[in-house]
């Protein structure tokens, strides 16, 4: 359903630019500053939510640029005050006792006329609903003296899986680690939906073959973690929760080894700059006993210089 809750709170994204008939930045510029726009966002919210509320489309239109845009939940664009007041009245008519409330997060001046608004809508379709949350991000706008809603962006209550990741972004590339047993080069990149990073690892043994192992890291629903699947090539396979820590990540490892015994492990990544990190693992136990801790420096392989013609 449409609920266009970052519309309220979003009340104004705007969109100055590519507009007709707008004047230059250097023209608007003269204009004294609007003393404090947090003041003038929060009427704008205000006034959103009476008229939405009162399922009045056309108020509601009347607080957006002609020319604005606005996307819902799924992405779908409304552009221009037309199609917005219509997709309002839309929802009204599916939804006759449906109402908002918004929940202003931050707002952030850009120059003299223009806005940024964050924050979180909650509408209820009926007095005996389940309340729906979203984000929202809007960009205000001064035209003429007056604040107008030009852009505004719902987006889902919860980060994606693929948002969830991004504190781990900082994997992508070619990393290596050298131990007395041997060197660990791995290779990690994005899949094709942004939903899991993928690691490719070799383990270089001193008088043995290598070992490859797949690794693939993402968000667990269900865990509420982010969770990595691993796979090595003599069939062993494990699991690993991984929780953000002060220094870097405290990684809970479980697996199972190719003759079937079990084994675990706490391990700990404490960042060091952008091309390095501390790989530490402890309380490693395999088939029941304990092993000894290890502990390995991590850094990122640095770029070739392209090959001379």
């Amino acid at each position: 359903m449409l609920r266009w809750t970052s519309a309220v709170a979003c009340a104004v994204l705007c969109v100055a630019i590519c507009s007709t008939g707008v004047r230059s930045f250097a023209q608007e510029a003269e204009k004294p500053a609007v003393p404090d726009v947090g003041k003038v966002l929060q009427a704008s919210a205000e006034a959103f939510v009476k008229a939405y509320n009162a399922h009045d489309a056309k108020s509601l239109g009347n607080l957006f640029l002609a020319e604005s845009l606005v996307y819902d939940e799924d992405a779908k664009l409304f552009q221009g005050r037309e199609q917005i007041v219509a997709a309002f009245a839309a929802v009204f008519e599916a939804n006759p006792e449906i109402r908002i409330e918004l929940a202003i997060g931050s707002v952030e001046a850009i120059g003299p006329m223009m806005a940024v608004e964050t924050g979180v809508s909650t509408t209820t379709a009926a007095p005996d609903a389940v309340p729906e949350r979203s984000r929202y991000v809007a960009l205000h706008v001064a035209r003429e003296g007056v604040w107008k809603i030009a852009l505004i962006r719902d987006m889902p209550a919860e980060p994606s899986s693929a948002e969830r990741l991004l504190p781990l972004a900082w994997l992508v590339g070619e990393w290596v680690d050298e131990s007395r047993g041997g060197r660990v080069s791995t290779v990690c990149r994005w899949d094709d939906s942004r939903c899991f990073l993928l690691q490719e690892i070799t383990v270089h043994r001193a008088g043995r073959s290598e070992m490859k192992i797949s690794q693939r890291i993402g968000w667990d629903p269900q865990a509420k973690s982010i969770k990595a699947w691993m796979f090595d090539s003599e069939g062993g396979f494990g699991e690993s929760l991984w929780t953000p820590t002060a220094a870097g990540w405290l990684i809970k490892a479980t697996a199972v080894q190719p003759d079937g015994a079990s084994a675990s492990a706490t391990n700990f990544v404490e960042i060091d700059g952008f091309d390095a990190y501390g790989w530490r693992s402890v309380d490693r136990i395999v088939a029941g006993e304990l092993q000894p801790d290890v502990e390995v420096r991590v850094v990122r392989r640095p770029e070739l210089p392209p090959a001379s013609e």
